[in-house]
C-alpha cells in the first residue's frame, strides 16, 4: 500500500547515499548531505528547474503524513530494524528538507524530499507480507492464464474461416505457446508464480501479435458454400462473435483515448442491437433476413475496430 503512495522521481542524492538497498550508516549519510547542502549553489545560481514553494509544501506534508500516520510508520515503532533504520533516515531527510525550505533553497528541499520518499518506498517493499506477495502473484498468474485461454478460444474461432495455407502459417506462430504454457504450469506447481507469470506474458504477446496480424490481413475473409440459409446463419454468427471477442484485444493493443473508446463502444452497442434482431428473425425461421441483419451487426464491429485504429477488411 505504501509503495503505491510513494511515487518519487529520480532522486539526485542516490549516488551519494546508496550502497545496496540502504546506506551503511545514517550518521555518515547525514554528514555528507549537510556538507553537500552547505556547499551547493544558491537557487539564484542553480541552473536546475526550481520547484515552486507550493509544490515543496505539498511534498513536505505528504512525507510528514507517511512518517507519522501510515502502516509503515506503525511497523517502524516495533522491533523490526530493517524498517526502523530507513524510517529514521527518512525522518532525517525530511528535517533537512524542511531546513532547506525555510532557507529558501527549494532545489535542495525537493532533492531531500525525493530521497526520503525513495527510502520509504524501499522500506515499504521490504515490509510487504510474504503471504500477501504470494497471493498477489498467484492472482496475477490466474488472470494471465484466463486471458491466454480466452485468446486461444478466439484464435480457434477465427482459424475456422482461414484457407489451409494461412492456417499452417498462423499455427506455426502459435505453436511455441504450448511449451511456454507447460513450463509455466511446472513453475506454478513449484510456487514460482512470478517466473510462471513472465512465461504467460510471453504467450499473451504471441497471441496478441497473431490476432492483430490476422485482423489486418486479407486472410480474415470468409468464402464458403453453404447447404442452407440456416447453416450460413450459424457461420455468420460465429464470424460475428470472433470480431466481438477481438474488440477488447484491439483496445488493449492500441490503447485508445477515452473519446475513441466511447465512439468504439457506440458501434459495439449498435452491433449488439442488430445481433439481437438477427437472432429473433432466425428463431422465426426467416434466415435470409437474419443473415443480412447479422452481417450488418458484424460491419458495426468492424467499424468499431477501425475506430480504434485497426485496419479490418470488408
Amino acid at each position: 500500500m505504501e509503495a503505491d503512495q510513494l511515487n518519487s522521481g529520480g532522486a539526485m542524492l542516490k549516488i551519494f547515499i546508496r550502497s545496496g538497498v540502504f546506506i551503511r550508516s545514517a550518521t555518515t549519510c547525514l554528514f555528507l548531505l549537510v556538507a553537500l547542502f552547505i556547499s551547493f549553489p544558491t537557487p539564484a545560481d542553480d541552473k536546475l528547474a526550481q520547484p515552486s514553494r507550493e509544490e515543496i509544501m505539498q511534498e513536505l506534508q505528504l512525507v510528514k503524513m507517511l512518517l507519522n500516520n501510515s502502516p509503515l510508520a506503525d511497523r517502524a515503532k516495533g522491533n523490526d530494524d530493517k524498517i526502523k533504520q530507513p524510517i529514521e533516515l527518512a525522518r532525517t531527510l525530511y528535517a533537512r528538507a524542511n531546513d532547506a525550505f525555510i532557507a529558501g533553497n527549494l532545489v535542495w528541499a525537493g532533492a531531500f524530499l525525493d530521497e526520503a520518499l525513495s527510502v520509504m518506498e524501499d522500506a515499504a517493499r521490504l515490509a510487504s507480507d510474504p503471504a500477501q506477495v504470494e497471493t498477489k502473484q498467484r492472482e496475477r498468474y490466474a488472470e494471465l492464464l484466463e486471458d491466454v485461454r480466452a485468446f486461444d478460444a478466439t484464435y480457434q474461432d477465427v482459424r475456422k474461416g482461414l484457407p489451409p495455407k494461412d492456417v499452417k502459417k498462423y499455427d506455426a506462430e502459435i505453436e511455441p505457446t504450448s511449451n511456454l504454457i507447460h513450463r509455466a504450469q511446472n513453475l506454478m506447481r513449484d510456487s514460482q508464480y512470478l517466473e510462471a507469470s513472465e512465461l504467460l506474458e510471453k504467450v499473451h504477446a504471441i497471441y496478441i501479435s497473431v490476432l492483430n496480424e490476422l485482423l489486418s490481413s486479407t486472410a480474415f475473409v470468409y468464402d464458403t458454400n453453404f447447404k442452407s440459409p440456416a447453416e450460413e446463419f450459424e457461420y455468420e454468427n460465429a464470424r460475428y462473435h470472433s470480431y466481438e471477442e477481438l474488440i477488447p484485444i484491439a483496445r488493449e493493443q492500441f490503447k485508445p483515448d477515452e473519446y475513441t473508446v466511447k465512439l468504439s463502444e457506440r458501434y459495439v452497442q449498435d452491433a449488439l442491437a442488430a445481433h439481437s434482431a438477427a437472432e429473433k428473425l432466425a428463431s422465426n425461421g426467416d434466415h435470409p433476413s437474419a443473415i443480412k441483419k447479422l452481417q450488418e451487426a458484424t460491419k458495426r464491429l468492424q467499424t468499431s475496430l477501425r475506430t480504434i485504429g485497426l485496419e479490418v477488411p470488408e
